[in-house]
């Protein structure tokens, strides 16, 4: 029991990214997908980008106070979490449209996901919230 507690002390603030992520991922198709049936926008796109920019707040702010614990410089921090997203979510697209023709694309999308989430975690906690 010592010894799983001491991974999860060591890993910690990697549990927790992916947790996060994968609430924000719930929060994201919820909220899309309420938007798409009430046809609140006439372009599901709309909708699809609403829900996104929702499941990123919710991440920066979970990680931003309760993972990584930064309490200053909030302006600065969600500009570097922002813009590692973002380059995440073009990396994602560029891995897909290389090789969505030599794989299946849902094993593909499983592995470029897996790929950005570790890059970004990395880049996240290397460079957003360094000490």
């Amino acid at each position: 029991m010592t010894h799983i507690v001491s991974l999860y002390k060591k890993y910690r603030n990697f549990v927790l990214y992916a947790l996060f992520g994968l609430v924000a991922a719930v929060i994201d198709y919820v909220i899309s997908a309420i938007f798409i049936h009430f046809a609140v926008f006439d372009k599901p796109e709309i909708c699809s980008l609403i829900g996104n920019v929702c499941g990123f707040i919710f991440t920066f702010m979970t990680n931003t106070l309760v993972n990584f614990k930064k309490r200053s410089e909030y302006m600065k921090t969600f500009a570097s979490y922002a813009t590692i997203c973002i380059a995440g979510s073009l990396i994602s697209t560029l891995l897909i449209h290389l090789f969505k023709s030599s794989m299946n694309i849902y094993v593909l999308k499983f592995v470029v996901m897996i790929f950005v989430c570790l890059l970004q975690y990395f880049l996240n906690r290397t460079i957003t919230y360094k000490n």
